[in-house]
């Protein structure tokens, strides 16, 4: 099973966030869209297998639940495994530094894949009527939100994020070496250490500080069976894409 599929039905959910679920993946990228899109479906039986398997691994001590800094443990060496193979990415040229024009690039790079990937379910879904709700048909309509480009985006956030970089560049000379990307990295993940925390609280359903099976696996579940339009207790690619475009709106809702 490739990273996408993964993507597009567990690791939108909050307990894949914290958890790592996005490893029930074979392998995975930094979490920005880069994998492949795949036609496989998935059953909601192969959905609760794999996010058993995850739970065993998260569980060090095998007693059969998760406390805080077990899932601590499994985020930090998610994210150690994460920052690595994004720093390697972005320094494109192996030269152990990240310049402003390989972030800029692999940034432009970056919103070429969605531009494409859209341009795809566009085309996909002439063949989607019958298989899909006209609402979640509508979603992947060339109508619906686009993916807004660099240059749309507000001027304040790109500005914040140079800031930020300039900060980071210890030594001045414009480009991050790994210590001081992993530098930058570190404050924005400070900056979300309650929002994981809340995460955890929210999963712990009755608040006796660990997290069972099914308190993990819940919210995941609950999306599987959204996405599953149909309700025969499988997720087709079609269903994917548009739960994906579904969440993608809500957030955008939120900002």
């Amino acid at each position: 099973m490739d990273r996408s599929l993964a993507i597009g039905l567990a690791s939108f959910a909050l307990t894949a966030s914290l958890l790592a679920i996005p490893a029930i993946a074979n392998h995975h990228g930094d979490g920005h869209g880069g994998g492949q899109h795949s036609s496989e479906s998935i059953t909601r039986a192969q959905m609760e297998s794999r996010l058993a398997e995850r739970f065993a691994a998260a569980d060090r001590n095998g007693d059969g639940s998760i406390d805080r800094s077990e899932a601590a443990a499994v985020h930090a060496a998610r994210r150690a495994d994460r920052q690595t193979r994004r720093f390697e990415r972005l320094d494109a040229d192996g030269d152990g530094e990240i310049s402003l024009a390989e972030r800029d690039a692999a940034r432009a790079s970056r919103f070429e894949r969605r531009r494409v990937r859209r341009e795809d379910m566009i085309v996909e879904n002439r063949n989607m009527r019958g298989r899909v709700t006209p609402e979640q048909l509508a979603q992947l309509q060339p109508g619906a939100a686009q993916v807004t480009a660099t240059e749309d985006r507000p001027a304040d956030r790109y500005a914040r994020r140079n800031a930020a970089w300039a900060d980071a560049d210890a030594d001045g000379n414009g480009a991050l070496s790994r210590s001081e990307f992993e530098a930058l990295s570190s404050a924005r993940h400070q900056r979300r250490a309650g929002r994981r925390a809340g995460r955890f609280d929210r999963m712990d359903s009755d608040n006796d500080g660990l997290l069972s099976l099914s308190e993990m696996s819940a919210r995941a579940l609950a999306m599987f069976d959204r996405a599953d339009a149909d309700n025969d207790d499988v997720v087709t690619r079609a269903e994917r894409q548009a739960a994906r475009r579904a969440m993608r709106e809500q957030r955008r809702a939120r900002r």
